[in-house]
């Protein structure tokens, strides 16, 4: 079949690697190119009409033309909006090579060289965490809120008996319904799961921040006493090292303590910052993650490694088994042996798992520890300047110290009243956006709307944050002439502006 021809292969990749190249190398200052929905139905419908018999090059060069066209331009020096990363390029390229040559991750037989590169990770990161070798255990999954979710199952599995077999029980301790709890800015696959684990979302204690939007540890203390009082029982406590919101790191070690006392599992959602811990300067921040009993990673955040590949820890090797205790015949062996001593198929939820591991494995026998360490130093040293920018200029106001390469801000203009304040923020998003020279994102803080900047690409300096601001500066202007065009074309009549709830 034509579809298999190696040709046509040779040919695919050639014109791939000329349009990648190209984007690479590409100077331009562009975040995202908007198009509207059903104009981009339409050409990507175009693009399935035609003749089916061979490889058409030219039609495979225009999908690639489109799919670069509308994708994010994280090689750029105008996307700051989320946490996805620019990739290095190489692990790319691997990622060509084990689609084309699969080793399913989940399983010795099909995953070898994965399955081993977990445990090599593993122990890069169990000496940087001062953990024993063979002591814990970690596993990959395919993005955070699946191992958040994994982590939780397995707390609820240890801490409630047999509530794998028997459901939840509201006795699962004798001591009152199952709850779990954490902070009120943590990211929604943890704010999901008393819903997705059956405890139920009334069963959720939220415990409140502090000024640097951490939670709160005498307010936490004061938010768990106030739940066992109302009959819960507490038996996870989740924190985090890097909210989605400011990059926020909770009082680990004080909530490690509070778990311990209380009987309770303390998982951490380090999705973002637990990169952190490559960084011998950056480190120190995380102190007290080596206390959790579980806590997870996103190497495809800040590792620049290809989506999806999430890294999740336990300090205690026996508990990655729990959270799916079921075997099944066709694929697990009723003897351990050497091999399945390495797979994880039984420690996580997924059966075909992308080797997503060795992407950050190459990279790492690449490269060295020291490549992600100089590229975080360096994004997060960016952001504080970039803080510090903001900080000296009078229409700006930033909202928080960065702990990491997350910056929130407000651009306030002079006059402006405060009642319109959130709406220009969502307005200058809306607008920066749609121009597609800048990409950045907002968020919603205290029931206000602000602008969010991530520094995720090396190649931004602080002269692109400069124009940025004027950029800013620029739109703010043109929105507050439109509002006032308006206001005069509806005869002075006061006008609701409608402020976007976001997450």
């Amino acid at each position: 079949m034509n579809a298999f021809d190696v040709a046509s292969f040779n040919t695919a990749v050639d014109i791939a690697a000329g349009k990648l190249s190209e984007l690479l190398e590409s100077d331009e200052i562009q975040g995202v190119v908007l198009e509207r929905p059903n104009s981009l139905l339409a050409a990507a419908r175009a693009l399935m009409v035609g003749p089916k018999d061979s490889f058409d090059t030219r039609r495979f060069a225009d999908i690639l033309d489109l799919y670069i066209r509308t994708g994010i331009k994280v090689n750029s020096r105008g996307y700051m909006a989320r946490q996805f990363s620019s990739v290095v390029p190489v692990s790319a390229v691997f990622d060509m090579v084990s689609a084309m040559a699969p080793q399913p991750a989940s399983y010795y037989e099909a995953g070898q060289l994965a399955n081993v590169a977990d445990k090599l990770i593993a122990e890069e990161f169990g000496r940087l965490l001062g953990w024993e070798p063979g002591r814990f255990d970690m596993v990959t999954t395919s993005g955070a809120s699946l191992a958040n979710m994994t982590a939780v199952l397995v707390a609820r599995n240890r801490k409630l008996g047999n509530s794998w077999t028997d459901g939840v029980s509201a006795m699962g301790r004798g001591r009152g319904r199952p709850a779990i709890a954490f902070g009120a800015e943590s990211h929604y696959s943890v704010s999901r799961l008393a819903g997705i684990l059956g405890l139920g979302v009334d069963q959720v204690v939220r415990m409140p921040l502090n000024d640097r939007r951490q939670i709160d540890i005498d307010g936490a203390v004061a938010a768990l006493d106030e739940a066992k009082a109302r009959g819960l029982d507490v038996f996870c406590i989740v924190g985090a090292a890097g909210t989605t919101s400011v990059g926020a790191i909770d009082p680990l070690e004080d909530l490690a303590a509070e778990a311990r006392r209380r009987d309770a599992w303390f998982h951490v959602d380090a999705a973002h910052n637990g990169a952190l811990l490559v960084s011998d300067r950056l480190r120190p921040r995380l102190k007290g993650l080596e206390l959790a009993d579980s806590f997870c990673l996103d190497a495809h955040k800040t590792l620049f490694v290809p989506a999806l590949c999430t890294l999740l820890f336990y300090r205690d090797p026996e508990a990655a088994s729990a959270a799916f205790p079921e075997k099944h015949s066709y694929v697990f062996d009723p003897v351990e042996d050497e091999m399945s001593r390495f797979q994880s198929g039984i420690k996580n939820f997924e059966c075909t798992k992308r080797p997503a591991i060795l992407n950050l494995w190459l990279v790492w026998a690449l490269f060295g520890r020291r490549f992600f360490e100089q590229k975080l130093d360096f994004l997060v040293d960016l952001t504080r300047q970039a803080h510090d920018h903001l900080a000296a200029q009078p229409d700006f106001e930033v909202l928080h110290q960065p702990e990491s390469n997350i910056l929130c801000f407000v651009h306030r203009p002079a006059g402006l009243p405060e009642s319109q304040l959130s709406a220009l923020q969502l307005a200058l998003r809306d607008r920066i956006r749609a121009e597609g020279r800048y990409f950045i994102s907002k968020v919603e803080l205290d029931g206000s709307t602000v602008l969010r900047i991530v520094m995720m690409n090396h190649q931004i300096g602080l002269s692109d944050i400069d124009a940025l601001t004027n950029e800013i500066r620029r739109h703010a202007r043109e929105i507050r002439r439109d509002w006032a065009g308006e206001s005069t074309r509806n005869d002075n009549k006061p006008h609701i502006w409608t402020v976007e709830k976001t997450c």
